[in-house]
């Protein structure tokens, strides 16, 4: 091939590849202008998929522990433990929930409320059917924790009570104090709830220094659902419909919850480090 024909053909190579060169670089820099243009939206994951809820149900007393015992033997701690088995099954389908204890064992009050922290919990509820020294007492009341100080509240050495606060202070002991306007309301829907399948026997809704309550950095509430001091109680209790009632009931109350306005906004953020503190 002649000289001139193959430097003609190589001028031609070497245009046409400055020709690519400037042309890729002409059309990154025109992407560059588009996506500046356009509103950049984050969209992360949690808005793709959103978190269950997280619910740890707390069935009070335990092992050693019997809590109330009946005229006629039943123990406090079968009836929660019963009660929460339940609303687990009830539950687990939509939330995901966790018993701070599964069988007849022991649980350090405050491992209860440690591990409603550490599950990172969006509503945490201690199950009881407590007892009096009164035999009278009966019906259902429901308590959600009172503030840590104000006008006549007691020394913690005055304080008595088998859920009240011991003379130890706890870590964290005033964080419920983020949640209490949450925790008033779930008590309330749970005591309706209650009062509405399982006993017409209204003790209220109450205010109280509850040690399990104490610590919890989520919405809470401590429920008795009946007391097994009186006879006619305790006969309730021992029926599985009675039981099935009552854990029917919670459940119906905190899916109201979850349904309302009342947890619409999103929840306080979540304090890794209280995990440490217990």
């Amino acid at each position: 091939m002649p000289k001139f024909i193959r430097d003609g053909c190589r001028l031609r190579r070497i245009e046409a590849k400055g020709c690519v060169w400037w042309a890729s670089h002409i059309l990154l820099g025109l992407a560059l202008v588009v996506n500046d243009a356009l509103p950049v939206k984050a969209v992360s994951l949690s808005q793709v998929i959103p978190r269950r809820k997280i619910i740890v149900v707390d069935p009070g007393h335990g092992g050693h522990d019997l809590g109330a015992v009946g005229p006629s033997g039943l123990a406090e701690k079968v009836v929660t433990l019963s009660v929460a088995q339940k609303m687990q099954d009830i539950l687990s389908g939509t939330y995901e929930v966790h018993l701070t204890r599964n069988d007849d064992y022991t649980v350090d009050i405050e491992h209860r409320t440690a591990q409603a922290n550490h599950h990172r919990a969006d509503i945490f509820v201690s199950i009881h059917a407590g007892g009096g020294f009164r035999h009278q007492a009966r019906g259902v009341i429901v308590f959600y924790q009172s503030p840590c100080t104000g006008p006549g509240s007691k020394p913690s050495q005055q304080r008595r009570g088998p859920w009240e606060i011991r003379e130890k202070p706890l870590p964290w002991d005033c964080i419920q104090e983020v949640h209490r306007a949450k925790s008033q309301a779930l008590a309330k829907l749970v005591h309706r709830h209650l009062l509405g399948k399982v006993s017409p026997e209204d003790r209220g809704v109450r205010e109280a220094p509850c040690l399990v309550l104490r610590g919890a950095d989520m919405p809470a509430t401590l429920i008795e659902i009946a007391h097994l001091s009186h006879p006619s109680e305790e006969r309730e209790l021992r029926k599985p419909e009675v039981v099935s009632a009552a854990a029917e009931a919670i459940c119906e109350a905190i899916k109201e919850y979850f349904t309302s306005t009342l947890d619409s906004q999103q929840d306080e953020a979540y304090a890794p480090s209280a995990l440490s503190t217990f």
